[in-house]
C-alpha cells in the first residue's frame, strides 16, 4: 500500500519535464494565456525555462487535446488539428560544414524542418483515419505532398510515413558526412508543410478546423535557421497557423529568407510574454489539481495547497527567530529606567523586541524609541508596516550554529520564490514532501502538513541546486555562478543589518563607464535567460548617470539559500564595472558593493554560505 509519502512523491516529483504523460489529461490546468494560443493567430510564447511553454504547446497536439477532452467528459471532435515539433539542439547545430556553402547549408535545413513536420502531419492523419474514423486517404491525395519533398509515391499514409522517416535518416547521415554522401534532393522551403495543410483541410471531416504546427525550443536554432522558420511564420494562411515556444531573448533575430521582409508582431504573429509573476489562481489551481489526486488514495492527504503548506505570521516568525529573549531585555532595561515604560513595553509581548531593532536602525536608544511610539501611537505601527518584515532576518545577528535564521514557508511564499516557473514550484514542493518524510521524529498524521521548518530548509535546497545547475547551462555558466554568489552575499549583508540603507533591497540598477555597463548588461542578460538573474524596466532612475532601461534582481529561487527578502521592494545601485571585478577580486568587489560597511564574521555565516567562504575571502576560483 502506498504511504503519503510516496503519493505525493509521484504527483510532484516529475517536475523536470513539468507533466507527467500517463497523467496529462488529469494534471493539465489551462494557463491563463492559453484562449490566445488556441487562436488562428501565430503566436510566440516567451518565457524560461520551467514556465509551462512545452506544457502549453504540447497541449494543442492532437492526442493531448483529446485526453483533456475525455477527462472534461466532452463528446465530439477535437476542437483543433495540432502537431508538436521539438527542437534538438545537438541535431540542428550539424548545418555547417566547409565542404558546401552557407546557402546550400540553409536549403538542406529548410529541407530537414519540412521533413520533421511532415512527419508529425502523418501521425497527425494515422490517429484521425482512427481516432475519428476519417476516410484512409488515398495515394492521390498524398502524391502532391511526397512529390514535394522528393519521395515516392505512398500506398497509404503509413507508407508516407515511413518514406518521410527514411528521408530524415538519409539526411542525417549526410549531415554527418557531407564530403561522403551525394546531397540529396531538397524541397522547397514551406512547400510540403502547405500541401499537407491542404490535403488536410480539403477533406470533409476537417470541418473548417484550424491546423496548428507547435515548434519548441526555438532558441536552440541559430539566426540563419530561425530566419527560415520565420518566413514560414510570416506567410502561413489559415488554417495552418504556427505556435512557437522560445526561452527570453531566444528570438535571435526577426528576419526572414529575403532580409528586407521582417517578421513584425502583432502584424505577423502574437506576442505571449509569461509573466515573471504566476498568476496566484493559476499556480494554486495546478497544486491542487495534484492534491485532489493525491487524497483519492489517501485521506491524510489535503486538498488545500495552504493547508499543505502552512505560513507563520510575523509574529510566530519572530517567536521562533528568538525575538522573546530580546523583548525580555527590552522590559528589563526600560523597567530599569522608568517603570512605567516597563508595563508599557511588557503589554507589547514579543513585539517589543522591535523596539531593539529601530534604536539600533536610528542609532538611538531603547528609552527614545519607546518614547517616539508612546507620544505617537501611529509611530509604532507605521514602522511595524514598513519594517517589521526586514527586522526578521536582524533577529539572526549573532546566532552562531543556529539551524533556521529566516523561514520560507506558505502558500505565497512558495507562488513568489517560483516567480512564473511551474518548474520550480513543483520543485519547492517536492523537496518539502521529501525533507518532511525524512526528518527525524515524523510520525503518522490525520492531517499531512508540511512543517515550517522543512519547508525552508527545502527551499534552501533548491536555491543550492539550480546555483549548482548554472555552470552547466551556459558557456559563461563559472562567470554567472560568481556573479549570483557576490550579489547573494551582498544582500544578504544587507538584510541582516537595517544602519545605512533601506529594507529589503533585492534588486538593482547598474551604473558605471559605458563599456562595463555594456559588458555586465550582455552577462546579466545571459543570466536573464538561464534564470540566474530576472530583469524589468525601472520605473524611474535615481541619478542622471544610471542606466533608465533595466533593473535586475537575483532570482527569488535563491532568496532562501542566501538569506534575504524573496519579495519585490527596493534597490541598491551597483557599479557594472565593480560587478565585472567580481570574477578576478571577488573580496574587494563586495566590499566595494557594501560601501565600506562591515561583514558579517566568516564563522557566524549560515552554513550554506560558509562552503563559499574562500571565494568570499578572494579564491575566485574556489566555488
Amino acid at each position: 500500500m502506498s504511504t503519503p509519502n510516496d503519493i505525493l512523491l509521484d504527483l510532484f516529483g516529475d517536475y523536470r519535464a513539468e507533466w507527467r504523460s500517463n497523467l496529462f489529461g488529469s494534471l493539465f490546468i489551462q494557463p491563463p494565456y492559453f484562449s490566445e494560443l488556441e487562436s488562428i493567430r501565430p503566436c510566440v510564447l516567451f518565457g524560461g525555462r520551467g514556465t509551462g511553454k512545452t506544457t502549453a504547446l504540447r497541449s494543442l497536439r492532437f492526442d493531448a487535446a483529446y485526453e483533456r477532452m475525455v477527462r472534461t467528459g466532452t463528446h465530439g471532435k477535437i476542437p483543433y488539428l495540432g502537431i508538436y515539433v521539438r527542437i534538438n539542439k545537438n541535431r540542428v547545430n550539424g548545418f555547417k560544414d566547409s565542404h558546401q556553402p552557407p546557402d546550400v547549408w540553409s536549403k538542406v535545413f529548410a529541407h530537414y524542418i519540412n521533413l520533421l513536420i511532415a512527419l508529425e502531419f502523418a501521425r497527425l492523419i494515422e490517429w484521425l483515419e482512427t481516432g475519428e474514423q476519417w476516410i484512409a486517404f488515398t495515394s492521390e491525395e498524398l502524391s502532391e505532398t511526397s512529390r514535394s519533398l522528393g519521395l515516392a509515391a505512398p500506398k497509404n499514409i503509413k507508407t508516407l510515413k515511413q518514406l518521410i522517416s527514411q528521408a530524415i535518416i538519409d539526411l542525417e547521415m549526410f549531415i554527418n558526412n557531407p564530403h561522403r554522401t551525394d546531397i540529396p534532393l531538397l524541397s522547397m522551403a514551406e512547400a510540403p508543410i502547405r500541401h499537407f495543410a491542404t490535403a488536410i483541410a480539403s477533406r470533409p471531416e476537417c470541418d473548417h478546423r484550424n491546423i496548428f504546427c507547435c515548434i519548441d525550443e526555438y532558441e536552440n536554432l541559430s539566426p540563419d535557421q530561425q530566419a527560415i522558420v520565420n518566413t514560414y511564420i510570416k506567410h502561413s494562411e489559415p488554417p495552418l497557423s504556427y505556435k512557437i515556444g522560445v526561452r527570453r531573448n531566444g528570438l535571435k533575430t526577426r528576419q526572414t529568407i529575403d532580409q528586407h521582409d521582417l517578421l513584425r508582431a502583432p502584424d505577423d504573429y502574437n506576442e505571449i510574454d509569461i509573466s515573471a509573476e504566476l498568476a496566484r489562481h493559476f499556480a494554486i489551481e495546478v497544486v491542487e489539481q495534484r492534491l485532489r489526486l493525491a487524497a483519492q488514495k489517501d485521506a491524510t492527504i489535503p486538498t488545500s495547497m495552504a493547508e499543505l503548506l502552512p505560513e507563520l505570521s510575523r509574529k510566530e516568525e519572530a517567536k521562533r527567530l528568538g525575538a522573546g529573549a530580546i523583548a525580555a531585555s527590552v522590559v528589563s532595561e526600560l523597567e530599569h529606567q522608568n517603570p512605567s515604560l516597563g508595563k508599557w513595553a511588557r503589554n507589547l509581548g514579543v513585539d517589543a523586541y522591535f523596539i531593539r531593532y529601530c534604536a539600533e536602525m536610528d542609532d538611538e536608544t531603547a528609552i527614545d524609541v519607546a518614547h517616539k511610539w508612546i507620544n505617537d501611537p501611529t509611530y509604532g505601527e507605521n514602522r511595524l508596516n514598513n519594517y517589521g518584515y526586514s527586522s526578521l532576518f536582524w533577529l539572526s545577528k549573532g546566532r552562531k550554529g543556529a539551524r533556521i535564521r529566516k523561514y520560507y514557508c506558505g502558500s505565497d511564499t512558495f507562488i513568489t520564490l517560483a516567480s512564473g516557473n511551474i518548474r520550480y514550484l513543483l520543485h519547492l514542493i517536492d523537496e518539502s514532501v521529501s525533507t518532511h518524510f525524512a526528518s527525524a521524529g515524523t510520525k503518522a498524521a490525520k492531517r499531512v502538513t508540511l512543517d515550517p521548518i522543512n519547508q525552508t530548509e527545502a527551499a534552501k535546497a533548491v536555491g543550492k541546486k539550480r546555483l549548482d545547475q548554472l555552470e552547466g547551462l551556459t558557456e559563461k555558466g563559472i562567470e554567472l555562478k560568481r556573479l549570483v554568489l557576490a550579489i547573494g552575499k551582498v544582500f544578504f549583508e544587507y538584510a541582516r543589518s537595517p544602519i545605512g540603507h533601506a529594507p529589503e533591497i533585492a534588486s538593482f540598477v547598474l551604473t558605471g563607464t559605458p563599456d562595463a555597463r555594456a559588458s555586465m548588461s550582455q552577462l546579466l542578460n545571459d543570466g536573464v535567460a538561464h534564470l540566474a538573474f530576472e530583469v524589468s524596466p525601472r520605473t524611474k532612475a535615481t541619478t542622471e548617470s544610471e542606466m533608465k532601461d533595466d533593473e535586475y534582481r537575483l532570482h527569488p529561487i535563491f532568496s532562501p539559500f542566501f538569506e534575504f527578502s524573496h519579495r519585490r521592494k527596493r534597490r541598491a545601485t551597483f557599479s557594472a564595472d565593480t560587478l565585472l571585478s567580481i570574477q578576478t577580486k571577488p573580496q574587494w568587489a563586495i566590499q566595494q558593493l557594501m560601501a565600506g560597511r562591515s561583514q558579517v564574521a566568516p564563522d557566524e555565516l549560515p552554513e550554506q554560505l560558509a562552503l563559499f567562504e574562500q571565494f568570499f575571502s578572494g579564491g575566485h576560483n574556489e566555488i
